[in-house]
């Protein structure tokens, strides 16, 4: 059997992160969490691929998130319904999707950048 790549989702709203995650169930295995600690959490268990991160987090976002996920060489895509919410989030240029989107652009995206890696 092989591994399906493990995608964290960072969302603080429990339906948007509902519907990513049931969209992308059937071909990943998906791990929910709300907030930059508990990300940072799951990233220091090691088996994260990609991460999905909303921009607008509780308690803000972490400076030592970015960093933690590149360490481990899993890309990142950042989410907003706000574009200007990305500058200052990263000092590299990341993949990005704008709030509201549909599923297959959101997975197009992920494929993407999965094949870039």
């Amino acid at each position: 059997m092989t591994e399906r790549t493990h995608i964290l989702v960072v969302e603080d709203d429990p339906l948007v992160s509902e519907v990513i995650a049931a969209g992308l169930e059937d071909r990943f295995q998906t791990s929910v969490v709300e907030t930059a600690a508990d990300a940072l959490e799951a990233l220091d268990r090691g088996d994260i691929d990609l991460m999905l991160l909303d921009c607008s987090l509780p308690g803000g976002m972490d400076p030592a998130l970015l960093p933690a996920a590149d360490r481990l060489g899993a890309p990142v895509i950042l989410m907003s319904g706000d574009h200007t919410r990305i500058e200052g989030i990263s000092s590299q240029p990341r993949p990005f999707v704008l709030k509201p989107f549909s599923l297959n652009s959101l997975i197009e995206t992920v494929d993407e950048v999965l094949r870039a890696g």
